[in-house]
């Protein structure tokens, strides 16, 4: 497990549960501010080319559209990528993209 601070109000912690995926846990804000940080965070477990990704988002409050184009890099680098426990706020923005079918998002 490794956790990142992205600076702000945005943090990461990341866990291989198999040698095929990987469970990412983001909370606080993913942001123009934050984005750049996370990426770097995330970019060695992509590196080992999973075949699932999961992105956890129970307490990521705030997401703007630096962190629809990361979640959007993931998941074009993986086999698949799934949302889970979006919080309202974030789930509508995935929806609102058109993006909640895409990227599997789950409760």
């Amino acid at each position: 497990m490794v956790e990142v601070d992205g600076g702000g109000n945005a943090r990461m912690t990341a866990t291989v549960e198999s040698p095929d995926s990987v469970t990412v846990i983001l909370e606080g804000e993913l942001d123009i501010a934050s984005v750049e940080l996370i990426r770097r965070g995330i970019e060695p477990y992509l590196a080992d080319s999973p075949q699932h990704v999961v992105f956890d988002l129970a307490r990521l409050q705030f997401m703007d559209s630096s962190g629809i184009a990361l979640l959007i890099e993931v998941s074009n680098r993986v086999g698949s990528v799934q949302i889970r426990n979006a919080t309202p706020i974030v789930r509508r923005v995935l929806e609102v993209t058109g993006l909640a079918d895409a990227l599997g998002v789950t409760d």
